[in-house]
This record gives C-alpha cells, sequence and structure tokens, in this order.
C-alpha cells in the first residue's frame, strides 16, 4: 500500500512542478504580447505545448498510482479512483498530510493557470481584431495595381486613401 501511496504522492508532485512551470511560461507570454516579442511568443508557445504534453502524460500516471492506491485502500471491486480527500482520509500522517497539502497547491496553481489562460486568449483575440481592422483597412486603401477585372476593362482607382479610412 506504501507504494502505491508513494507513486500518487511521486506524481502530484510532478504535476505540481509542471503545473508551475506552465503558469511562468504563460505569464512571459503575456509579457511577450505586451511587447510585441514575435519570437519570444513563439519560443514560449513551444515550450507550452511541451509541458502540456508532459502534463498529459503525467496525468495517466496520476490517475494510475490514484486507482492502484484506492484499489489497495478501498477493495479491489472499486473500478474508480477515490479523490485526494478520500484518500487522505483513509491513510495515516504523515501521507494524509502530503496528499491533502498538494491537492490544495494543485487547485491554487490550476486556478492560476486558468485564469492566465484566460487572458491571454482576450488579449490574443484583441490582437486579431486590430490586425483584422488593419488588413481591412489596407484592402480599402484603392491602391491600383494596374489589373483588369471581369468585364476585361482596366479597374478604376478608388479614392480612399489609408489616412482617411483611419480618420
Amino acid at each position: 500500500m506504501a507504494q502505491a501511496l508513494e507513486k500518487l504522492i511521486d506524481a502530484l508532485e510532478q504535476e505540481l512542478q509542471w503545473q508551475r512551470d506552465l503558469a511562468a511560461v504563460l505569464e512571459h507570454k503575456l509579457d511577450a504580447m505586451r511587447h510585441h516579442d514575435i519570437s519570444r511568443l513563439e519560443a514560449l508557445t513551444q515550450a507550452e505545448q511541451r509541458l502540456l504534453d508532459g502534463i498529459h502524460l503525467n496525468a495517466g500516471k496520476r490517475n494510475a498510482a490514484a486507482l492502484q492506491a484506492t484499489q489497495q485502500l478501498f477493495g479491489p471491486l472499486r473500478k474508480k479512483a477515490a479523490g485526494a480527500r478520500e484518500l487522505a482520509a483513509a491513510v495515516q500522517e504523515p501521507n494524509r498530510g502530503k496528499l491533502i497539502t498538494l491537492a490544495a497547491l494543485l487547485r491554487d496553481i490550476a486556478q492560476k493557470v486558468q485564469s492566465l489562460n484566460r487572458i491571454n486568449a482576450l488579449a490574443t483575440q484583441k490582437m486579431q481584431g486590430y490586425f483584422q481592422q488593419i488588413f481591412s483597412i489596407i484592402a480599402l486603401s484603392g491602391r491600383d495595381i494596374g489589373l483588369y477585372g471581369r468585364s476585361g476593362k482596366r479597374s478604376l482607382p478608388q479614392q480612399n486613401r489609408l489616412v482617411d479610412a483611419i480618420a
């Protein structure tokens, strides 16, 4: 039983570290957006993806360890893993304290990551909106490049200018 709990505690500690690293990357991503640092933003996006892949792999280990610990504590017929509080209630100290502490820390960091994801998503949407506006203005700027239309006639240049569109 101790081995299953140790695996679970180890997986929770690893997940906590992955989540902390992810929160740091998301904060740096927001800073890169503020400073319009595209190359840094691309590198941080790649780092974020690596961390998400690691979190996903670690979640499998954590779930397997939680199920194994649950079956050892509550019987092999139980097919669903118990939650951290239920497992903590069934074990003695120091494992009880470790499980409760890790669960609380994971909840807090998960809330922080979720908040940072919302902020980054909003910032990204705003940036995309600004780019869309700029592209629309450029498209309406009326620059004649000497092309012929469907009727076979040269298109007439529009009198809109970029300065007019912005004003």
